[in-house]
């Protein structure tokens, strides 16, 4: 498992963005539990993976959203809008998505 770490200098959109990572690699995991608990026909496991994973699903969501509004907020003029620039917001989810990675820890 790898895990984006948050620190304190990090900016918003990356801790976002590091949280949705680490919420995907728990929700893979939740696949190999299923699977795991399918095959040994573990009723109960099953029920909890599954449940488990639909409010993984539902924080995953949440942090990519966080971290969209982010970076519409670091992509607007100061009224708020967003110009038809997606180069710049392309290039923003780049660089705050490579920011995580760079406190990724296996």
């Amino acid at each position: 498992m790898c895990v984006m770490e948050i620190h304190p200098g990090a900016h918003k959109a990356t801790m976002y963005q590091a949280i949705a990572h680490n919420l995907s690699t728990i929700d893979r995991d939740l696949d190999m539990l299923r699977k795991l608990a399918n095959a040994r026909k573990d009723h109960k496991m099953v029920e909890f993976a599954q449940e488990l994973q639909t409010k993984v699903h539902q924080a995953y969501a949440d942090a990519l959203s966080e971290f969209g509004i982010e970076v519409a907020n670091l992509a607007s003029d100061p009224e708020g809008h967003v110009h038809h620039n997606t180069d710049n917001i392309e290039q923003l989810i780049r660089n705050y998505t490579n920011a995580a990675r760079k406190d990724e820890t296996r």
